[in-house]
């Protein structure tokens, strides 16, 4: 992908890499997404502020922000919407609603930080199917497709960069990035997962996002979000799912059986027939064009969003079931999807953008996560993993702050740690080794010394401004101590400020990179060690 110039300048080895000079270009712009709701929506304007520039000082191109439609329309409880209510329209929803994400789309736009909407359910109970099997179920229960496409259309006419909120002088800035739903295949955003038809377990979830997904496209492209200009997701897949078919409508479906219900092929990609097809609302006879014609988003949206969490294994630990696209695996989804679109005789091969993932710690869960020393590795060989698919637009990691544990259950207990730990922060504001190294990713694909002496150097200078022109010292320090040594210069020449080096360094020990910014602040990496082969 890259080729390298070497200068030697005294005893020190200069490296800038630049694009192949053959036929096979860059990889593509790899962004950094990050996620925080309860910091960057659900807070007062100081800390979304604080949040945002912190944000920035990382090197965070892209925010994702969650677009709860109960959190937006009105009398969400009951089971009849409004009298007089347009649901299209977004000044008849309540005064303040929106101040929230109105807020974050123009303190971001200020900063060159482009937000993603993914606006999902759970809705207002009047969307939704009436007696659902249990209450915790009720808001996201077979929602409505046409009333999700009016909220839709709702956010899409606000957030178009025409749309002057009433008592404004100014039109709110555009958003260009959509997430179709949250994780459809996991029963805390969609339920029922699955139903039983005429005795056998049939995909449900499946068949509801379709809908949703028409609806939503739909009501983006009325309102000026084509993909022509606007970037919009499908899929936004959870990792997790049951194993095997079943009757339980709780029960998640793993991602790639979803992707083939979504859709409507069998396990050998053929499109399904008779009542395998009609069971989850898909052509009876196959009729691939008509297919093709009826579910545009399906097929022209931007790309796939996926969530390829590890949970506690390392990114590179594969899973043995098929079933499942981890980032270790991600070539699963990528030849499921190919094969989807070759079936349906499209050629549009849709890019992914991973736009959940991260590393639960202990400290400060007790009953589940990774050390701190390994949310610092394991972050930073997903970035590395991640850079290296050139079909990955987007890497995000969810959670600058630990989520606060859930005080209405008892302290310590395992459903009071059931909230969230991926933060590169405490939840009192503390930082992790993550941060830092979240910073400046720094990856040694095997850190042996080689007969040669030299080990491979991946590195990010996520913190630098994309294409200006940086240089990072690769430093080594022995394993007996001391004080570390630069032993190679590394100039990236690319939009995505890495740098990929072969060093040759005195013995075993342990590197890092430093770096300083335009402000003259020296940072450093992690430290990585390496030993004698």
């Amino acid at each position: 992908m890259t080729a390298a110039v070497v200068v030697l300048v005294g005893l020190v080895v200069v490296v800038v890499i630049r694009g192949s000079s053959g036929s096979t270009p860059l990889r593509p712009y790899l962004a950094s997404m990050f996620q925080d709701d309860d910091h960057l929506l659900y807070n007062t304007d100081v800390k979304v502020s604080r949040t945002l520039d912190q944000l920035e000082r990382l090197g965070v191109n892209q925010i994702r922000a969650t677009v709860l439609w109960k959190a937006i329309a009105p009398n969400p409880t009951a089971t009849t919407a409004p009298v007089g209510f347009q649901a299209g329209d977004p000044a008849s929803y309540p005064a303040g609603v929106w101040a929230p994400y109105d807020r974050l789309v123009q303190q971001a736009a200020a900063r060159g930080i482009t937000v993603d909407f993914d606006l999902t359910a759970p809705g207002p109970l009047w969307a939704m199917a009436q007696k659902p099997p249990a209450a915790k179920y009720a808001d996201h229960w077979s929602p409505s497709a046409q009333a999700y496409g009016q909220f839709v259309t709702a956010a899409g006419t606000r957030y178009s960069g025409r749309y002057t909120p009433p008592g404004a002088s100014t039109p709110l800035p555009r958003v260009s990035f959509w997430s179709i739903w949250n994780e459809a295949n996991q029963q805390g955003w969609l339920t029922p997962q699955w139903q039983s038809v005429q005795g056998q377990p049939v995909m449900e979830s499946a068949a509801l996002y379709r809908d949703y997904a028409d609806a939503a496209y739909a009501a983006l492209t009325r309102t000026g979000h084509s993909t022509a200009t606007d970037t919009i997701l499908v899929g936004e897949l959870a990792p997790e799912g049951s194993a095997r078919p079943t009757y339980d409508y709780r029960d998640a479906i793993p991602p790639l059986p979803f992707l083939r219900g979504l859709y409507c092929v069998d396990a050998g990609y053929r499109p399904l027939t008779g009542p395998a097809a009609t069971a989850i609302g898909c052509p009876l006879g196959g009729e691939e064009s008509k297919f093709v014609a009826a579910h545009p988003g399906l097929f022209r949206a931007t790309g796939f969003g996926h969530h390829p969490y590890s949970f506690f294994l390392a990114p590179s630990a594969s899973m043995a079931d098929p079933g499942f696209a981890p980032l270790a695996n991600l070539g699963r989804l990528e030849r499921e999807l190919d094969a989807i679109f070759s079936t349906y005789g499209v050629s549009h091969q849709l890019p992914l953008y991973l736009t959940e993932y991260g590393y639960e710690t202990y400290p400060p869960n007790p009953w589940r996560g990774v050390s701190l020393r390994l949310q610092s590795l394991y972050l930073n060989e997903a970035q590395y993993m991640a850079w290296r698919d050139p079909r990955v637009r987007t890497m995000s990691q969810f959670l600058l702050y630990d989520a606060l544990p859930d005080s209405s259950f008892p302290p310590g207990s395992q459903k009071y740690w059931s909230t969230f730990q991926t933060g590169l922060r405490f939840a009192g504001g503390r930082p992790k080794p993550s941060l830092g190294s979240y910073r400046l990713p720094l990856f040694l694909p095997d850190p042996v010394l080689g007969s040669s002496g030299s080990v491979l150097v991946w590195g990010m200078l996520r913190a630098a401004a994309p294409g200006s022109r940086q240089s990072v010292q690769i430093q080594w320090q022995s394993q007996t101590g001391g004080s570390y040594q630069t032993v190679a210069t590394a100039a990236p020449d690319n939009p995505n400020q890495v740098f990929v080096v072969s060093v040759k360094l005195p013995g075993p020990g342990t590197v890092r990179m430093a770096w300083t910014s335009p402000q003259g602040r020296v940072m450093y990496s992690r430290r990585v060690g390496v030993r004698a082969g």
